[in-house]
């Protein structure tokens, strides 16, 4: 389920694109980020009317034929918010992004943005590494227990798959 500060930067994200409805949104939600978040009506039209309220989206006036039609747009702030957030973790004080935060980041960035990608690629890194000294000393304190076979397998799993992510990060930071 979205978080409502991470609903918001996916809203405004995908008003990046074009304009659209609140029904637009839901749909883009069920068929491009279902494998990551997933929001209900009840959570897109209040962080709606939030938007709008703070004056970081606005609507479009109707025309005749869709005259009961809301579809809303990013204004002047919401484009600078939002273009603030992506930069956000590259700030000093921030040493470590999570997944959620990387991955939202991630699908917002663009060939012209490559050097925040880049930073966020490097950031990303340097967080895996950390998560993977972590799951190796919880590793060494569990492979000794088999009463704790089932915990070994899964800090295995996480192992591999971070180790996986790494690898893929490192060859894209190559490539840019």
């Amino acid at each position: 389920m979205a978080r409502s500060n991470t609903l918001q930067y996916m809203i405004l994200g995908l008003l990046t694109r074009q304009p659209m409805t609140g029904y637009d949104i839901k749909q883009i939600f069920d068929k491009e980020k279902a494998e990551f978040w997933t929001a209900p009506f009840s959570q897109i039209y209040p962080e709606l009317n939030r938007l709008l309220n703070k004056e970081l989206i606005s609507l479009i006036q109707p025309t005749e034929d869709n005259s009961r039609r809301k579809v809303y747009q990013l204004t002047k702030l919401g484009t600078d918010t939002f273009t603030d957030w992506l930069k956000l973790p590259l700030s000093p004080e921030i040493t470590q992004l999570n997944n959620d935060d990387f991955i939202l980041r991630l699908h917002f960035l663009g060939k012209d943005h490559i050097d925040i990608l880049k930073a966020l690629l490097n950031m990303r890194e340097q967080t895996l590494k950390l998560e993977l000294a972590q799951l190796e000393l919880e590793l060494s304190e569990v492979v000794h227990h088999p009463e704790q076979f089932g915990r070994e397998l899964i800090i295995q799993k996480e192992l591999s798959n971070k180790k996986s992510d790494l690898k893929l990060w490192r060859s894209e930071l190559k490539n840019l």
